[in-house]
């Protein structure tokens, strides 16, 4: 959440104090700005995907141990 937050906010402060960083061109129009901007669909598909993979080999077995321990308690 940190990181996400952090990389998000690092496209309008680099755009604010370094503007020529931003300007650089990359290939015909794209520029290193367009591209940071893009990147954040990257960063955020990514961990996204690692919450995901995560959440799925973590949070599901401990999902399902807390269902075995209430049919336990209750019967």
């Amino acid at each position: 959440m940190i990181f996400s937050v952090a990389y998000y906010f690092l496209l309008p402060i680099g755009a604010a104090y370094f503007p020529e960083l931003f300007r650089i061109k990359v290939w015909g129009p794209v520029n290193v700005g367009i591209l940071f901007a893009l990147s954040e669909f990257v960063v955020a598909w990514a961990i996204a995907g690692i919450y995901a993979w995560r959440a799925n080999r973590e949070f599901d077995a401990m999902a399902a141990e807390i269902v075995r321990d209430a049919v336990k308690i209750g019967g």
